[in-house]
C-alpha cells in the first residue's frame, strides 16, 4: 500500500493515502483538526480516519457490502449511484474471499 497515494481529478477534487480520503471531507475532518496535510504524512490518521467513515456507513445502513460500497461510492439514492456501490463492494468482497482462503505460509 502506498502511504503517500494520490489520485488527483482536478485542484478541488483528489483524494489522498492509503484509504483515499476525499477532499470533499475536509471541511468536515477540519472540525476535529484532522489536516489534508496530515492525512498524507500521518499513515495512522489517514487508516484511523477511513475507519470512522466505513464506521459512519455502517452506522448508517448496517454492516453490508453495500456499506463497504458507500465508503467509495456515497450515501446517494440515485440509481448509478447505488449501482456504483454495489459493484465496489462486490469487488473489496471478492479481494476478502481472496485474502481469506490463502493457505497461511508454513
Amino acid at each position: 500500500m502506498n502511504s503517500h497515494a494520490m489520485n488527483i481529478v482536478s485542484p478541488d477534487k483528489y483524494a489522498v493515502g492509503e484509504m483515499q480520503i476525499h477532499s470533499q471531507n475536509f471541511a468536515h475532518l477540519s472540525q476535529f483538526g484532522i489536516t489534508p496535510q496530515s492525512l498524507f504524512s500521518d499513515r495512522c490518521m489517514n487508516v484511523y480516519t477511513g475507519a470512522y467513515y466505513l464506521a459512519i456507513a455502517f452506522k448508517r445502513w448496517g454492516v453490508k457490502w453495500e456499506s463497504v460500497g458507500a465508503y467509495n461510492a456515497g450515501f446517494s439514492q440515485k440509481p448509478e449511484q447505488k449501482e456504483k456501490r454495489l459493484k465496489y463492494g462486490k469487488e473489496v468482497h471478492q479481494i476478502y474471499m481472496e485474502i481469506k482462503n490463502q493457505k497461511a505460509p508454513q
